[in-house]
């Protein structure tokens, strides 16, 4: 069969799967956002149907994608090239551009979050020292601090997401991969303390659910690439984190773009761009793995190239 139709067959149950599934939660959430709401206060109506069929998607559509992972064909080589086999050598692939492209795109929009979400936490810690220091009787709850914190996260998924764009490019060239995947994970991490902080006074759980249950799979998702990079690999399980970041990222993107919380947009787009790399290039190598080509020189001065198909 020729590489190139196997690659896309690999590939496109996920994309088709991941993509239509994101779509419909996307279009039910911005249903909901104008049904399922009343009152001043926007209260959530009790059994709307929108917010019915949203949950009924998204179960099912997590229960799609444990199936399509169990049935995912994966190499039973134990060996490659004489050594034992490395899985993070999926994600190392020069002549496939698209992994690389979509990550570096995920680097600049987390990128973009921090001149957002910076001047935001910054006014807010002045808006809470002018309160402390004037003595009011009414003294805010968010000094700002997490948010300029979020920002801070923001530019460590940068730095990680561009270094897994760069490594994309360099068959062969192993960077500290598992790291460069934990700093979007951390900064995940803080994003999450900051939505949950935002929000912990709002009694509507529909309001900030999408938001919060997206963080969560991208952490996971982050998490779990880390591990695969340092030789824990569960790849299955990142297959399924990486639809379903996707799948619960598209409503919370309904939400940002509806409230105007641009912060929000920018992280959720840059991680959803990540795991659609991701889906883009794991499921192909995973039932072709690339192997190492042992090149005759010192191993100070020769790198480990990567190739496709038998070794010469």
């Amino acid at each position: 069969m020729d590489p190139t139709n196997k690659s896309i067959s690999g590939r496109m149950p996920w994309l088709i799967c991941t993509l239509a599934a994101a779509f419909i939660t996307a279009a039910l959430r911005r249903w909901q956002l104008g049904t399922a709401f009343e009152g001043p206060a926007g209260l959530a109506i009790p059994g709307a149907q929108a917010s019915v069929v949203l949950v009924c998607t998204m179960v099912m559509a997590g229960a799609w994608f444990l199936i399509l992972a169990m049935y995912q064909p994966i190499s039973k080589r134990p060996w490659t090239a004489g050594q034992a086999h490395r899985w993070d050598l999926v994600f190392l692939d020069a002549g496939d551009p698209v992994y690389p492209i979509l990550v570096v795109a995920a680097a600049f929009l987390a990128l973009a979050s921090v001149p957002v979400l910076f001047p935001m936490g910054l006014e807010q810690w002045q808006a809470y020292r002018f309160a402390v220091e004037a003595e009011l009787q009414t003294i805010p709850s968010n000094n700002g601090m997490l948010t300029i914190a979020t920002a801070a996260g923001g530019l460590l998924a940068f730095l990680g997401l561009l270094q897994m764009g760069r490594d994309g490019l360099h068959p062969g060239r192993r960077s500290k991969g598992g790291f460069s995947a934990a700093l979007p994970g951390v900064a995940g991490c803080i994003w999450l303390m900051e939505s949950f902080r935002a929000h912990a006074a709002n009694p509507v759980q529909w309001d900030y659910a999408p938001l919060l249950l997206s963080i969560v799979c991208g952490m996971l998702f982050y998490m779990d690439f880390a591990g695969m990079s340092a030789g824990a690999s569960r790849p299955r399980r990142l297959l399924w984190v990486s639809a379903m970041t996707v799948v619960m990222s598209a409503p919370a993107l309904v939400t940002a773009a509806a409230e105007g919380a641009w912060g929000d947009l920018l992280l959720l787009a840059a991680q959803t761009l990540t795991a659609a790399a991701v889906l883009w290039r794991l499921p192909p190598n995973l039932e072709d793995p690339p192997k190492l080509r042992n090149i005759p020189g010192p191993q100070s001065d020769r790198a480990p190239n990567i190739q496709e198909g038998p070794t010469p």
